[in-house]
């Protein structure tokens, strides 16, 4: 237990990593430029950033685009607050919402073949299944292997999000964020009830792939090149729209209206996400694009 409280930031961050075209797609899904776009609708100007939410040393300096948009920009704006993460307030919200609570357990969730699967890459990881996380969800399970697995890589707890949030405060400059850790914890918790087994296979499998990927991932996302995060979308809506639902559009949901209020503010914001969360047949940009915004990818 003690070993996941002190995942639990990291956890939060990672998640993006696990899930790692429109109707009339238009040349930012094919020319390289930054992860930043400047989005002008009725006079307002509002900034809108592709984080990945772990870097490594190797990842840096960031895009200058980032730097561009933030110096021109009034408010900061994030998904969550990450300041809370580490807050036993948040922790205890995470330790509770990732057991099972009803007689259940991942011996009893899972069939006998992917139980063994799941086993022996935990054993791989330094993290067995002993009697002491009998009790966690498959997701959390999935979730902290990414930990170990990313922190392998050499992954920091530090992304694009922390990075601009720590300038901002030293600044004193306005923040918001798009949603509550509580709901972000909710939806990663969440991940595969139902179906748990497929979803557990895939996750090794995928995890499987992770050092052939990450380069051109973070490549692309350097350049601003969404091939790679569209194909991850189109899978994700063909093998796991269920998840899809809870990962994207049930949050893009919650955060349209209030990037609408962000643009008529007034003030000039810049809003920083998951790069995963721009492109799409339901992503930032689409949305933005159909609202009648001029979407502009900074070059």
């Amino acid at each position: 237990m003690k070993r996941l409280i002190s995942f639990c930031g990291v956890i939060l961050l990672a998640a993006c990593l696990l899930c790692c075209a429109s109707s009339a797609p238009v040349s930012h899904t094919e020319t390289s430029g930054s992860p930043v776009y400047k989005i002008t609708k009725n006079g307002n100007v509002m900034y809108l950033g592709g984080s990945i939410h772990v870097l490594r040393d190797s990842d840096l300096p960031l895009p200058e685009e980032f730097d561009y948009a933030f110096s021109m920009s009034d408010v900061l704006v994030l998904e969550t607050d990450i300041d809370l993460m580490n807050t036993q307030e948040i922790q205890e919200y995470l330790l509770y919402n990732s057991f099972f609570l009803d007689g259940r357990s991942l011996r009893t969730v899972l069939s006998p073949q992917t139980y063994e699967t799941l086993s022996l890459a935990c054993d791989e990881y330094g993290f067995p299944l002993d009697d002491s996380v009998q009790l966690l969800k498959p997701s959390m399970v999935i979730n902290i292997l990414t930990v170990l697995q990313i922190q392998e890589l050499g992954f920091l707890e530090t992304g694009v999000d922390q990075y601009y949030y720590e300038k901002a405060k030293n600044i004193n400059m306005a923040t918001a964020f798009l949603e509550s850790v509580q709901s972000q914890i909710d939806v990663i918790v969440s991940m595969g009830e139902g179906y748990e087994d497929e979803y557990v296979l895939y996750s090794l499998r995928d995890m499987g792939t992770t050092d052939e990927s990450i380069e051109t991932m973070v490549a692309e996302w350097k350049n601003g090149i969404t091939l790679s995060a569209e194909k991850s979308l189109a899978d994700m809506i063909n093998e796991w729209p269920d998840l899809y639902k809870s990962m994207i559009t049930g949050r893009h949901d919650t955060w349209f209206p209030q990037i609408d209020q962000f643009l008529a503010s007034g003030k000039t914001h810049f809003v920083i996400v998951g790069f995963l969360h721009l492109p799409g047949p339901y992503g930032l940009l689409w949305y933005l694009e159909n609202s009648g915004c001029v979407v502009e990818q900074l070059l």
